[in-house]
């Protein structure tokens, strides 16, 4: 009994293991250097991984057939392409192209404030008193020391 246990499990592992697709790769700007915590994914599906400090990635897929690659990265444009999972493990190198985006100009002002006593007695602070107030780190405590 044991030994047509250990049969079985035998035969379910190698199958499980014959199912998987390795999908590898490396992921790259429009300079050849390599993009750091990219992610890869197959759409609609858990399978995927993030590129390590040269760009490369490794994950393995029990996905088969026509499915689509996606690729993102903060910065960059996204880039998907439609791949075909066989039997046979498969390597790519993606370049993404960097996308710009434009801020819009930050004003900066500074106030007054009046350090004499008869202005200490009477400290009302309101909610974004606490949080812009330097070096409260939007404490209520370290605002009122302030």
């Amino acid at each position: 009994m044991k030994s047509i246990l250990t049969g079985i499990m035998t035969i379910l592992i190698v199958l499980q293991s014959s199912a998987q697709v390795r999908v590898s790769g490396r992921i790259t700007d429009t300079k050849k250097s390599p993009l750091t915590g990219a992610s890869i994914t197959i759409k609609d599906s858990y399978d995927g991984a993030t590129s390590d400090t040269a760009g490369r990635f490794q994950f393995v897929t029990m996905e088969k057939g026509e499915r689509i690659l996606q690729v993102s990265f903060t910065g960059y444009k996204s880039w998907e392409q439609k791949i075909i999972i066989g039997p046979e493990p498969f390597n790519y190198t993606i370049e993404l192209k960097e996308e710009f985006n434009e801020l819009k100009a930050v004003v900066i002002t500074a106030g007054t404030f009046e350090a004499s006593d008869k202005k200490r007695a009477a400290t009302v602070l309101n909610s974004i008193d606490i949080a812009t107030t330097a070096g409260s780190n939007a404490d209520i405590t370290a605002a009122l020391k302030t």
